[in-house]
């Protein structure tokens, strides 16, 4: 079997070509995480000089991380490119697993990756007969939760081997903790596309598929600011009363186009769905649609002026969908103004697509027509 295997989750951008377990072809380059310029001319020039086309590969092999998130998604993606268009078997594996996949010898298997701040993502695996069982799940923790996690799955005899840049760095933790510990040389600390193959291997053999998404153990950092700003937002069902409370301020703090009147007849209408976002008991923002059969069409979605780009649109609009799903409808529609680019940046990130164009539609301006239809039949989870 012709495996070509793509490791994009570091600063190393990988390619090799292996026959089964035999490694034909490797390259292997600290790129600086410029892995979208140097990764199809890497795949080209491996091939070459495999003396392989792309449709005499047997089987894809991709490291799913954890990692570099663009990284990540720039090796899956190119993985599913060539399995959609040539319907190539791939199969993804996660970094740690992979970082085992370069020990031989037989024991326990600690992969360490540094996550700065005493935090790491870790691993346990067991090698034996040339198998590699996982004994902990890829996890992110501090270091020293994953060394006492590791040293509960140990007997005080085990021989255990440490792999990954982790155990370089807090080896000063490692050593006086584990008594029979083996630290890996410095080459074997680095992620490589050789061990992705020989894990993706591995997995095909055992009939072990997945879905080919990225495994992401932490948050990225710009989704944890968000979280932080908005942890104390609560989303509520919008009533009369709510209205009455920003009733003096709306078209002053919210938006002129939306006044007391029209809204409190949405509110009254048995079709109309509201809701608001408060902080500390002050209403900061509101969301409403407007449900017809089977679709909805959003009716605004507006944020007082003092807390607007803080990510509270992002939470009504989330609430607006999960009640879609709820209700089992089958699209969501609106209309957003062409040149109010944060807004459609915002509905492009939630899944919607444009489909038209109303000319004129904000007096001289013209309105994008999106809608929104996939996964809207599933419940939420």
């Amino acid at each position: 079997m012709k495996i070509l295997s793509i490791d994009t989750a570091s600063n190393i951008c990988g390619v090799s070509i292996l026959e089964d377990t035999n490694l034909i072809c490797k390259l292997d380059q600290d790129t600086g995480r410029t892995h979208s310029e140097n990764l199809m001319p890497m795949l080209r020039q491996a091939l070459k000089q495999a003396n392989l086309t792309l449709k005499e590969i047997d089987l894809l092999v991709c490291d799913k991380g954890p990692g570099s998130f663009t990284g990540i998604r720039i090796g899956i993606a190119t993985v599913k490119a060539f399995h959609d268009s040539l319907a190539i078997p791939c199969v993804s594996v996660n970094s740690l697993e992979s970082l085992a996949y370069s020990i031989k010898k037989e024991g326990f298997i600690a992969s360490i990756i540094d996550c700065k701040n005493d935090n790491c993502y870790f691993a346990l695996y067991e090698c034996k007969d040339t198998k590699y069982k996982e004994m902990i799940p890829p996890t992110a923790d501090t270091i020293t939760n994953a060394l006492n996690a590791c040293e509960e799955n140990l007997s005080n005899t085990s021989t255990i081997t440490f792999v990954g840049e982790g155990c370089e760095i807090y080896k000063h933790l490692i050593l006086p903790k584990f008594k029979n510990a083996i630290l890996t040389d410095s080459e074997n600390n680095l992620l490589n596309s050789y061990c992705v193959g020989l894990a993706g291997l591995n997995q095909f053999q055992q009939n072990k598929s997945d879905d080919i998404l990225p495994l992401y153990l932490k948050k990225p950092q710009a989704q944890r600011q968000l979280e932080e700003k908005t942890k104390n937002i609560e989303i509520t069902p919008m009533t009369l009363e709510d209205l009455n409370q920003i009733a003096d301020i709306l078209t002053s703090d919210f938006d002129t186009f939306w006044n007391d009147n029209i809204l409190k007849d949405e509110l009254n209408a048995e079709n109309s769905k509201y809701w608001i976002a408060k902080m500390e008991q002050e209403i900061i923002g509101f969301a409403g649609m407007k449900i017809m059969v089977d679709e909805a069409d959003i009716m605004n979605i507006v944020i007082k002026k003092s807390h607007r780009n803080q990510g509270i649109g992002s939470l009504l609009l989330k609430q607006l969908i999960t009640t879609s799903k709820q209700l089992n409808l089958t699209s969501i529609n609106l209309e957003v103004m062409e040149e109010n680019y944060p807004a459609i940046h915002l509905y492009k990130n939630f899944g919607f697509k444009q489909i038209g164009i109303r000319k004129n539609y904000y007096q001289d301006k013209n309105g994008l027509i999106m809608t929104k239809k996939e996964g809207l039949g599933d419940t939420p989870c």
